[in-house]
């Protein structure tokens, strides 16, 4: 029986969690990183870790990709809950973002209770009010001096490339990021963009292109 939207989403969260788990073993995390954003088969040193995390799951570039940012990190909280990522505006949920229409994928239902108390946590926060990669990148350039005509130029680009260029677009990006402290990114809201892009790559784009410029309004405006 295919999954649903809310239980691919647990998933989502709960691979993120397992992931940063791994991490805090320096071998294991060593072996993430060598993803590169790389295609599944150079990959050689991460199914070990991540196959039985995927399975039933499909998008395994897309998981391979997002394991591989998140070993970017060196002080990922490795607590006993969901993973919380930097949130735009602190106390509240950003303002809903148009969603991609609803898909199924060939999968099967996830199980156990890492996946039950990740799927809690994502009805506490709906799901399209979590930041987005456009609105990661809108954080970056309000609150880490990232420039605002760089990062612009960026989002476009990004969101023009296919499968095959964005994921090592993505790995340089984070690293970018995260050498000022700024790739706190909702992984899991990446992972469900990323497993979906080669079928909805035009709405997904679209999204990440006017939340980074909404939020970069937002926070600006906030500022002054």
């Amino acid at each position: 029986m295919p999954v649903t939207t809310a239980q691919r989403r647990a998933h989502y969260d709960d691979f993120v969690h397992q992931v940063i788990t791994l991490c805090a073993v320096k071998g294991i995390r060593a072996d993430l990183n060598s993803g590169f954003g790389r295609p599944v088969a150079e990959c050689s040193r991460m199914p070990e870790h991540l196959t039985r995390h995927i399975a039933g799951f499909g998008a395994r570039r897309a998981h391979y990709t997002v394991a591989s940012l998140i070993a970017l990190h060196r002080d990922l909280p490795h607590e006993e809950g969901p993973y919380q990522p930097e949130q735009p505006f602190p106390g509240k949920d950003q303002d809903a973002a148009t969603a991609p229409a609803a898909n199924t994928a060939p999968a099967s239902d996830p199980s156990g209770s890492a996946a039950a108390a990740a799927a809690a946590s994502t009805a506490e926060r709906p799901w399209r009010r979590r930041p987005d990669l456009g609105t990661h990148l809108a954080v970056a350039v309000a609150r880490y001096g990232f420039k605002e005509a760089t990062m612009t130029n960026r989002v476009k680009t990004l969101t023009r490339l296919d499968t095959s260029l964005l994921h090592p677009r993505l790995w340089t990006l984070t690293g970018h990021l995260n050498s000022r402290g700024a790739a706190r990114l909702d992984f899991a809201v990446l992972l469900e963009d990323l497993a979906w892009w080669d079928d909805d790559q035009l709405e997904i784009a679209a999204r990440w292109r006017e939340n980074y410029f909404l939020t970069l309004r937002t926070l600006t405006s906030k500022e002054q």
